[in-house]
């Protein structure tokens, strides 16, 4: 887990009243190998964090929602790279001018291939294998995965905050400099921190 203006590493089981209410933490991102069921006891702070306006990135697949809104992730029957196109369905600052087809294919190949050039080289890891379900009301879809764009990026309002759900892996780790992903972690960072 990190904060924001000043990205700096907090473990989940630090998370205090002082810490979250005290003012000066405006966003949270939570890892995809959080302790889920530590931030289910965490539940109410967390939730108080978010109404009073604080925003909250989660990664990965929630298997114990530990916010309203958030909804189990449901894996997705896949036989290859065409069942896990991500396609853009609302336009969002976070993801402008990011080229989903670079969000699929994790080549692991030195060197930045783009295009056709990633479907040529294979793809080594996914964005994403499955989506949120029952999304909560007044959500977002962002991006979807698969033929029938299954919410894979979502945000929904919580009080005065906002949650963004990446059903995936973490996604500050998709900041490539040389691909349309570049401005990615410094655009989660800026929504984080709500002047995006």
């Amino acid at each position: 887990m990190s904060t924001h203006p000043r990205p700096a590493p907090v473990d989940v089981y630090d998370l205090t009243e002082e810490l979250l209410l005290g003012g000066t933490v405006k966003g949270l991102t939570i890892t995809g190998n959080a302790d889920q069921i530590h931030l289910q006891r965490q539940a109410p702070l967390l939730e108080e964090f978010v109404r009073r306006g604080g925003r909250v990135l989660v990664n990965g697949h929630v298997v114990r929602p530990f916010l309203p809104g958030l909804t189990p992730w449901r894996a997705l029957d896949h036989r290859g790279p065409a069942d896990l196109v991500i396609t853009s369905v609302t336009p969002h600052p976070v993801f402008e001018g990011v080229d989903p087809a670079e969000l699929l294919y994790r080549t692991g190949v030195p060197g930045t291939p783009t295009g056709e050039e990633l479907t040529r080289v294979g793809v080594a890891g996914f964005y994403g294998r499955g989506y949120q379900t029952h999304l909560p009301e007044g959500a977002t879809v962002l991006n979807g995965i698969g033929p029938h764009a299954l919410p894979v990026d979502v945000v929904h309002p919580l009080g005065r905050g906002q949650v963004m759900v990446h059903a995936g892996n973490d996604l500050l780790s998709f900041c490539d400099p040389d691909r349309s992903t570049r401005h990615l972690g410094p655009r989660l960072l800026a929504w984080l921190e709500g002047t995006l």
